[in-house]
Formats: C-alpha cells, sequence, structure tokens
C-alpha cells in the first residue's frame, strides 16, 4: 500500500482496472448522492466540514509519504494543483464570514464536478505509476470521487446560486493560487498547476501549443482554468434550468388542459 514507484506494475490508463475504478467511483457517487438527496443546508456544511478534516490528513500522510520515498520534488508533495484547490475550498466554505465563505462555494460550485469527472477518467498522477491498492490511487479516486459528490450536493441542497458575481470570485480564488503556482515553478523549476508545461497531461493539443509557445501554453491553461471552467460551468447551470422550467411548464399546460377537458 505504500510501495515505492517501479515495485509493483501500474495500474495503466484505461486497463480493466482503471475501467472497473471508474466505475465503483461512479457508482459510490451515484449512490452516496441518492442517500444524500434530503438533507438540509446544515448537514451539507457538516459534511463538508467532515471532507476537509479527512482530507487534509490524507494530504499530510501524501505528503510524508513523497518525503519517505526521498522524492523530495515540488511537483510530487506541495498540494498546489488545480484539483488541490478543494482542500482550501472546503475550509473557506466552512468559515463564518460570509465573504471568505463564498470564495470556497464558487470554487465548489464551478469546478469540482469536471475537474473531479476528469480526474477519475485521466488519472495520470496516480494510475500511471502505482498499483491499484497503493494509498495515492486509492487517495485519489476518493478525493476527486467527493469533489464530484460536493459539487452535484452543493445544487441539490441550493446552498449557494451560481450567477455572475460567484463566477467572478472563483476566478478570483483561482487567478490567485495559479499566479502563486507560476512564480514557485519560476523560481524552483517545477510545474505546479501544470501551468509551465503540459508535463503528463494526456491532452496532444496542449503539447503542440507548448512546442510552439511556452508562454502561450501557460496563457491557454490559465484561460481554461479560470475563465472557460469558470464561465462554462454557469452555462451548464442556466442551460440545465433553462430546460428544467420548461419541462414544467409544458407538465403544468397538460395538466391544465386535462382538468379543462
Amino acid at each position: 500500500m505504500f510501495s515505492s514507484v517501479g515495485t509493483y506494475e501500474a495500474v495503466g490508463l484505461f486497463s480493466s482496472t482503471h475501467i472497473f475504478a471508474i466505475f465503483v467511483c461512479l457508482l459510490f457517487i451515484s449512490v452516496a448522492v441518492y442517500l444524500t438527496r434530503n438533507i438540509s443546508k446544515e448537514m451539507y456544511f457538516k459534511l463538508l466540514k467532515i471532507f476537509a478534516i479527512v482530507l487534509t490528513i490524507l494530504e499530510i500522510l501524501k505528503i510524508f509519504l513523497s518525503w519517505y520515498e526521498k522524492n523530495f520534488q515540488l511537483n510530487a508533495w506541495m498540494p498546489l494543483f488545480f484539483c488541490s484547490l478543494f482542500i482550501y475550498a472546503l475550509w473557506m466554505a466552512i468559515s463564518k464570514k460570509p465573504s471568505i465563505r463564498d470564495l470556497g462555494l464558487s470554487y465548489i460550485a464551478c469546478a469540482t464536478i469536471i475537474a473531479g469527472l476528469a480526474f477519475i477518467i485521466f488519472p495520470t498522477t496516480s494510475f500511471a505509476w502505482y498499483p491499484i491498492f497503493h494509498f495515492k490511487c486509492l487517495y485519489s479516486m476518493l478525493y476527486h470521487s467527493l469533489m464530484v459528490y460536493s459539487g452535484v450536493m452543493l445544487y441539490v441542497t441550493k446552498v449557494f446560486e451560481l450567477d455572475i458575481k460567484a463566477v467572478l470570485k472563483y476566478c478570483i480564488f483561482t487567478l490567485s493560487f495559479m499566479i502563486l503556482a507560476l512564480i514557485i515553478n519560476i523560481n524552483f523549476g517545477s510545474n505546479l498547476m501544470f501551468i509551465s508545461n503540459p508535463g503528463v497531461v494526456p491532452i496532444e493539443l496542449l503539447h503542440t501549443i507548448y512546442n510552439y509557445s511556452p508562454k502561450l501554453f501557460t496563457f491557454v491553461m490559465l484561460f481554461a482554468h479560470i475563465v472557460l471552467m469558470g464561465f462554462g460551468m454557469y452555462g451548464i447551470v442556466k442551460l440545465i434550468s433553462y430546460l428544467s422550467n420548461r419541462k414544467s411548464v409544458a407538465s403544468e399546460e397538460i395538466e391544465i388542459e386535462h382538468k379543462t377537458t
């Protein structure tokens, strides 16, 4: 469970084990959402607090494990990647100060569903290096499953409204951490947030852009994670709301028509 890289054969992307892991994660998320679909807003925040405590402890364990493996590279242990922001967002979301709480909730509203699902499908930082029973593989699947669950339940419980102001708060929240990551990358040669080079990101277009211009690559990553993610999620939510309202209106019209006939 805590073996070093190369001790056992890695899971590999889209292997039969990986496909099974995707199924298990999606089943876990679906069952969890179904069982807690009627929880109160207060209970939702209690769950966020539990997630914040548990994930922080596991993240610290992950850091110590990297150090134990004598892997002191910042990329290996520093929690400053896009999905790592979930931990900071959790602590901010349970703050009693509305301004801080809204920043955390804005990240959960805009990023967790898409980013969580993306990692479950492309777990390049764990499944490409470790066996399925390794701590880092199990932790990464749990972590990103909780990301998706938290995002879905935010909308189910209606604890936060994703409007333009919320999207802008998300942009401020994410940009702050990405600028910090970029500063560290420039000074220490790391690749936090994957904004200095595409690294193990399995998207050929990003590698092409980087080969053409590293600065353009960084701009594209900033734009994608901040603008496209934020306003893209806003558009998805508004579209779902619009279609839901259309369906409700249609159902009411049919019901009225039946009563009049």
